[in-house]
């Protein structure tokens, strides 16, 4: 009985041995293993060139791996360094996507779906975004210095963001203050909340076809009504 537990004692031993043995020459060393990083490499950006962002974290003369940051932009998400080897880091990047445009009092801002500004537009560059519905409305009290708007006004914004895609692509303009959606033709819709089904939808799309330029119309109780022409 003795001889049986010495023999399985030591076993244990030895394959404690072993793996205290692998700790020590592979694992040991790259806690204290630093090297110096000369050059990165940039991947998953889309938005963000690789030129602006090695400018952005590189240093002139290199610099060791554990010193190596990426200074905070809008547009990264999150990122992941890691040491690729010959002075090489590779940087993996997860960008936010631009999903509308705010209009705001102090100008018009390319904004994620988590209400963040990316980036300023300068006004008469607004035609190089079409295809971004621009989202008026966002008053300066609406976002903090950051550039980050109220959560309460992302949560509205987001209703408009999750329609089908063939209702949210002939949505050209969003009134926030006002619930109106603003479509092709100066067609504008105005709607007691920005919660819409699929069936309201799809009259949405057959008012769009068949309303003159210019018309407006009020959602009420489920009955879409036109006004008057405006003045």
């Amino acid at each position: 009985m003795n001889e049986q537990f010495r023999a399985r004692a030591s076993l244990v031993l030895l394959i404690f041995g072993f793996v205290i043995l692998i700790y020590v020459v592979r694992i040991l060393p790259s806690l204290f293993y630093d090297p110096v990083v000369y050059n990165l490499d940039v991947s998953g950006n889309t938005f963000l060139t690789t030129q602006y962002v090695k400018n952005l974290v590189m240093p002139i003369g290199g610099v060791k791996l554990s010193n190596l940051t990426v200074p905070y932009d809008p547009f990264i998400r999150s990122y992941a360094l890691k040491y690729i080897g010959n002075g090489t880091a590779e940087l993996i990047l997860k960008e936010r996507n631009p999903q509308f445009i705010s209009s705001t009092s102090l100008g018009y801002f390319l904004t994620s779906s988590e209400g963040i500004f990316l980036a300023e537009i300068p006004k008469d560059d607004l035609y190089k975004f079409t295809g971004l519905m621009i989202v008026f409305g966002i008053d300066s009290f609406n976002f903090n210095k950051n550039g980050i708007i109220n959560p309460v006004l992302v949560s509205e914004i987001d209703k408009i963001l999750s329609y089908p895609v063939w209702l949210k692509n002939q949505i050209l303009e969003t009134d926030i203050k006002t619930n109106t959606l603003y479509f092709a033709k100066g067609i504008s819709i105005r709607f007691q909340n920005l919660s819409i089904d699929q069936n309201e939808g799809k009259v949405i799309l057959s008012m769009i076809g068949s309303s003159s330029i210019g018309s407006r119309y009020i959602l009420i109780d489920n009955n879409f009504i036109k006004l008057p022409p405006a003045f």
